[in-house]
């Protein structure tokens, strides 16, 4: 009988030792995120406006910060599956999917097209400048995609 209780007890304190530390795995795993956009102390950049030219693309930005002109060679639109070219997209710069954030510490540019209701979304390669944009949406065995501003919005 003692060899029955001591035997019990030891499962007892396995099964509480086993829960005990579950418990303390699942805490240790349900901390906060501190992943959030960086602070930046540095005056908002103004919104781009121009024409912006790659060998692949021309992005012509109204100045506005919402609205961009938006064309396309055929070998880019063959890579997007034929989204509406020749027109206009609003747009947003983002970080990551967190939500819109200014372009000079932003991680994405995503365009929408109202009408078709097309998304397009772009990896920035690098920081963007008021009159530099890279995108990382390479086409095949391409380097990424170096917009820069030509001239002046129209």
């Amino acid at each position: 009988m003692d060899t029955l209780l001591r035997s019990n007890r030891q499962r007892l304190i396995w099964a509480l030792l086993a829960a005990l530390i579950l418990t303390a795995s699942l805490f240790a795993g349900c901390s906060k995120s501190s992943d959030k956009p960086p602070r930046l102390d540095t005056p908002l950049p103004k919104a781009h406006s121009g024409i912006y030219v790659s060998e692949d693309a021309r992005f012509t930005f109204k100045g506005d910060g919402k609205t961009v002109l938006v064309e396309l060679s055929e070998r880019y639109l063959d890579v997007l599956e034929d989204p509406p070219v020749s027109t206009e997209y609003s747009y947003t710069f983002t970080w990551y999917d967190f939500g819109e954030y200014r372009y000079d510490a932003a991680t994405n540019l995503k365009l929408y097209h109202e009408e078709s209701k097309v998304s397009l979304d772009f990896s920035l390669y690098e920081a963007a400048a008021f009159d530099r944009i890279t995108i990382s949406f390479p086409l095949p065995d391409k380097a990424p995609q170096v917009l820069l501003r030509v001239s002046d919005y129209p």
